[in-house]
């Protein structure tokens, strides 16, 4: 957790090739060494300096010493609430990846449901097999996360959840007979090790909706590392008809327009009739331009801070493949999840039937200065 700490492990490892499948299927190193690039989805974040890659950019300026702050990236990207991938905060360290389109070859809702379960079965497995020693912690709230539990796993994952959903997923647990304990997370307060948080966010977003962080770091050192995480990130974005109003655009019109579209295809249900390419590309330009960075960028956050693996049942190999299938018109005007939790058990799914939020966390607000990234870079030997 300690800065000292990572310092010991940014040795670079040389591999042969720089990919998603590569740098996110077990964690091993900070910082990896290859001439070549090969596949890098649209979600979880590679970085790169010179012939140098990592998870998470602060390992990079580590070995850099020095921080060339990207006056883009301070005029621009600091205005968004979520900033975009590129420029980042250094304009020597650049994010890897891109917009991924969907190819619109799925379109029957029962196909699909099967064909998805099937592939974050089959991802949850190998990451298993990569790591047959770990710990599986799953980390838990809404549909997208619930449906992870309904897994057959080989070994009992451990289940955390957030007030105020710590009850309803006992529930849900309960309900489904799924004979899995579920223990309470908490937001702790981070001390001195803010500074970590503040430097490992590089500012790409306000850390106040980066909660739990100091709760989740004693976990994976009681698990000695050997711990692997699990969140159920985006998936309402592609699965459900949020897909309809999820944008990265700043403009207002945009935002509105795009809501109003939803509540007027939830009542005219299937008579309802959308620009479906202007919708469809927006949600492909967003999902990298600010999922990427909000909830991707969040895993390398965590993977960096707690020095354990962070994955998301909805991105690995197989489910970005089958998701990447999806004609969004005919499959998600509704939601798909109860379909998929269904396949994933084998039988009907008992839900709660309330997601509440939980609260930003209170000691993490106004955390987002580029004076105080600096001062903190300059304490920690990052020249500017």
């Amino acid at each position: 957790m300690q800065l000292a700490n990572i310092k010991n492990k940014i040795n670079p490892i040389a591999i042969d090739e720089i990919s998603t499948a590569n740098l996110w299927s077990c964690h091993d190193n900070y910082v990896f060494r290859s001439e070549k690039i090969g596949d890098i989805g649209n979600f979880y974040p590679i970085y790169q300096f010179e012939d140098l890659f990592s998870f998470s950019m602060l390992p990079l300026l580590l070995i850099k010493g020095q921080l060339d702050l990207d006056t883009a990236f301070v005029r621009n990207g600091l205005r968004r609430d979520v900033a975009l991938p590129n420029p980042t905060i250094d304009r020597n360290i650049k994010r890897l990846g891109g917009v991924r389109r969907f190819t619109r070859e799925l379109s029957d809702r029962d196909q699909f449901a099967q064909i998805l379960a099937d592939a974050i079965s089959s991802d949850i497995d190998n990451v298993c097999t990569n790591n047959p020693d770990h710990q599986h912690i799953i980390l838990c709230g809404g549909r997208d996360s619930l449906n992870i539990l309904l897994h057959n796993w080989r070994k009992k994952p451990i289940v955390y959840s957030a007030q105020p959903n710590t009850d309803l997923v006992r529930k849900f647990v309960s309900d489904n007979f799924l004979e899995l304990e579920v223990r309470e997370l908490c937001d702790i307060d981070p001390g001195l090790n803010i500074k970590r948080e503040i430097l490992e966010s590089s500012l790409i977003v306000e850390i106040e909706n980066w909660k739990w962080t100091q709760h989740l770091c004693q976990i994976a050192k009681e698990q000695h590392g050997k711990v692997i995480f699990w969140k159920g990130q985006v998936a309402d974005a592609f699965l459900t008809d949020y897909w309809i109003s999820y944008t990265s655009s700043q403009s207002t019109l945009v935002k509105l327009f795009k809501k109003a579209a939803k509540r007027i295809t939830r009542l005219a249900g299937p008579y309802a009739m959308l620009p479906s390419d202007f919708f469809i590309k927006d949600l492909e330009n967003s999902l990298w331009e600010r999922a990427a960075v909000a909830q991707g960028g969040h895993l390398g956050y965590l993977r960096s801070i707690c020095d354990a693996l962070f994955l998301s049942a909805y991105h690995g190999p197989e489910a970005s493949a089958v998701i990447r299938r999806m004609d969004l018109y005919r499959l998600s005007r509704s939601d798909l999840r109860r379909l998929i939790g269904e396949r994933l058990l084998g039988r009907k799914v008992i839900y709660p039937t309330i997601n509440p939020s939980p609260p930003a966390s209170e000691f993490r607000r106004q955390r987002r200065s580029v004076e105080t990234y600096k001062s903190l870079a300059n304490q920690f030997g990052i020249n500017i």
